[in-house]
């Protein structure tokens, strides 16, 4: 759980709202053990003979006297024989316990006693059980009494004197609440108001409750909502400074994935922690609480389940973190499908390959399908296997509990109380088995998400200079670079010199290392051994904004973005002005399409471009490089989707704002070769050779290989002899 309880220190900036809710939880329990509390006051009112107020008295007498008291009836025909009378009794207490030791106890009393009357200085009172049990609840402390006792087995009475004990805190406490409230004596039906009254108190603990959970509920909510933005900020950051190489191996679905579906799953964990993680416990333990109150030793037996419970919660959460896990990994296969067949649906409409398709997305998709039924399925064996354990235990200990009553050591309303606070208690440890679920599901998408922030960035070594404005020479020096993934270096011991302000077009045939060597100057690929060396300095040695600050990059796959035309031309500047773009766009043979469009320069261009041909976005391309005013330029095929009338006229203001600066090339067009200063020709990964135009068709059999299979034949000399 390292990750996922990794990610909860984002929650740490919104800590009082977190305490609010916690505040909040503790109302919410207190407020359940008093709904708790309320069920055997409604019993005593409902069910019981004795009900509310004789609870109350019974309760104090038996602090106070360290003893189990219980008024009931007589059998038929009893009676007791005093100064040779004989008279009938009705109703007694019976003792039906004594404490070790205790003040009863040492009295003189016994279990199976019965106390039919008091001797309070008054002379001796016969009273109902009920009035008799009054009279001794009203005797404060330390004040003497004598009891008239019958013993089993004799109709004789005798006397016993004691001194009254303390009550308990909670004795007394409903001897209070019990004074406050009128008494209905006897008549049942009188305690219909009092029954009115407990309900009114229990919907007010409701309302309050529900108050309660809708403030819990909202802070916890907006905390975590805002700690996950501060987590996505954070790991779209880290994405901005990950090498390359980790989305051509990853790719970019899968990152995208991490943004969406992980952060969603990661939120619903920390909800779950801070929701049902904190009330069900609450509840719980008020629960137990009330449980134990009544009888800990029953309360105990009960709790026998939780090893067992323990282990199977466990286990399940083992199994959902692994499906959990691969479910997200499905969630990013199934979003990179789907985005590779809506970015090429033209080309899968054109080949009609919409059956083939739908075919894969149905496979990535039961794929998924298949993970989330795994889950659905550990979720849904949770709750039963935690039912049956517990109600396997409940009737366990219920059968204690009954044991106990039928022998008058429990009373019936205090069993039937300690059954609900049981199966109270049950029933949050049971929501909580599905907490451990989703505890589970959230590490697994917090793990991945992690896995963007503790990824390797892009290399800045210690110390790292400014590099000031290349003046002097470009070179790469005994350079080899090797993909993570694979076998063999992509470029192989290059040994290259460039002056400044050389023109070098690079050419070989396809795979043979041409894009690769020439990322490894901006940095967007590191050298696996060798220098590339910018005015004598160590690319690596130097701040990456100085170095990729004064090099211009136009691809072959232009990348532009959902905003303007001149926001897209002047990306990467600050405060540029319109003047300066159009100067820009104009170079690059722009500014005649841009003035077609009714919002000209203001013109959203889409997503990727998509309301923009080839041609027109490879001219923003370059007139974005142009605007940058850099001191290395670099063109991978810049020229592959530009029209030849546009080509020969960009090259013309090329060739000016080129001047001055050092120009890399890869071109399979022979009108950007021969305007080169120096060709280099690769093959294999490996420098074959480099020279001019002339020279190469002298000396090396590849160049002239190309010159005759992808210059001639291409149409690039009619379109330089034109």
């Amino acid at each position: 759980m390292k990750n996922f309880l990794r990610s909860l220190r984002y929650l740490r900036p919104y800590r009082v709202r977190i305490a609010i809710a916690v505040l909040c939880v503790i109302c919410i329990a207190s407020l359940w053990a008093g709904g708790l509390g309320m069920m055997l006051p409604g019993a005593k009112i409902l069910i019981s003979d004795e009900g509310l107020h004789g609870w109350a008295y019974l309760s104090l007498v038996n602090d106070r006297m360290e003893a189990k008291l219980v008024g009931q009836k007589t059998p038929p025909g009893a009676a007791i024989e005093e100064n040779g009378v004989v008279r009938q009794i009705d109703t007694v207490v019976n003792v039906v316990g004594l404490k070790k030791d205790g003040i009863a106890q040492k009295a003189g009393l016994l279990a199976s006693d019965w106390i039919i009357g008091v001797n309070d200085g008054e002379g001796l009172q016969r009273l109902r059980d009920d009035l008799l049990i009054r009279h001794l609840a009203q005797l404060q402390q330390g004040q003497e009494v004598t009891l008239s006792v019958v013993r089993a087995g004799s109709n004789h009475p005798h006397t016993i004197t004691l001194a009254m004990g303390e009550a308990k805190l909670a004795s007394r406490a409903l001897g209070k609440v019990a004074a406050w409230i009128p008494d209905p004596g006897p008549v049942y039906a009188k305690r219909f108001n009092m029954f009115l009254g407990l309900l009114v108190a229990v919907f007010v603990i409701t309302i309050l409750r529900g108050l309660f959970t809708f403030l819990q509920e909202y802070f916890v909510g907006t905390a975590i909502w805002q700690g996950i933005m501060d987590l996505r900020c954070d790991n779209y950051n880290a994405v901005l400074h990950l090498p390359t190489t980790f989305f051509s191996e990853k790719g970019v679905s899968d990152a995208t994935s991490r943004f969406v579906s992980d952060t969603g799953e990661l939120a619903r964990g920390q909800n779950t922690l801070l929701g049902k993680t904190l009330v069900e416990p609450a509840k719980a333990v008020a629960s137990i609480f009330i449980a134990l109150y009544w009888s800990w030793k029953l309360t105990i037996i009960a709790l026998i389940a939780g090893p067992p419970a323990y282990y199977f919660i466990r286990r399940f959460g083992k199994k959902m973190h692994r499906a959990s896990k691969r479910a997200l990994e499905s969630w990013s296969s199934m979003l990179g499908v789907l985005a590779e067949t809506l970015q090429g649906i033209r080309v899968v409409k054109a080949y009609t390959m919409e059956g083939r398709e739908r075919k894969r997305f149905f496979q990535v998709n039961r794929q998924l399908l298949r993970q989330q039924n795994r889950m659905e399925r550990l979720d849904a064996a949770t709750s039963p296997t935690m039912e049956s354990l517990g109600i396997v235990t409940a009737i366990v200990a219920a059968g204690a509990a009954g044991y106990l009553v039928f022998n008058y050591k429990m009373d019936r309303d205090v069993f039937l109380v300690w059954m609900a606070a049981l199966f109270a208690m049950f029933d949050p440890v049971r929501k909580l088995a599905k907490v451990s679920m989703r505890f589970q599901a959230s590490e697994a998408a917090a793990a991945r998400i992690f896995e963007l922030q503790d990824a390797p960035r892009e290399v800045i070594r210690p110390l790292s200079q400014k590099l000031p404005r290349h003046t002097r020479s470009l070179e790469f020096r005994n350079v080899c670079y090797r993909y993570p993934s694979a076998s063999v270096d992509a470029v192989r011991n290059v040994n290259l010199k460039i002056l400044a302000g050389q023109t070098v077009a690079i050419v070989g045939p396809n795979g043979s290392g041409k894009t690769t060597l020439l990322s490894l100057v901006p940095r967007l690929l590191d050298a696996t051994s060798g220098q590339v060396l910018i005015d004598g300095v160590d690319v690596m040695d130097v701040t990456l904004r100085s170095l990729r600050s004064q090099i211009g990059l136009v691809t072959q796959d232009t990348v532009l973005f959902h905003a303007t035309i001149a926001e897209n031309i002047s990306y990467g500047l600050r405060r540029v002005d319109r003047q300066t773009v159009i100067e820009a766009a104009q170079k690059a043979f722009v500014h005649e399409f841009v003035q077609e469009m009714p919002d000209g320069y203001d013109t959203i261009v889409g997503e990727h471009g998509a309301t923009l041909s080839g041609g027109q976005k490879q001219r923003i391309s370059i007139a974005r490089a142009i605007l940058r005013d850099p001191a290395i330029m670099i063109f991978d095929e810049a020229m592959s989707q530009v029209d030849s009338d546009s080509e020969h006229r960009i090259h013309q203001a090329m060739e000016g704002f080129t001047k001055g600066r050092t120009t890399l090339v890869i071109a399979h067009r022979f009108a950007t070769v021969l305007s080169a200063d120096i060709i280099a020709v690769m093959q294999d990964g490996m420098l074959v050779d480099a020279g001019t135009h002339k020279q190469l068709l002298d000396r090396c059999r590849l160049y002239q290989h190309l010159y005759s299979t992808q210059f001639i034949d291409g149409g690039g000399v009619s379109a330089v002899r034109t």
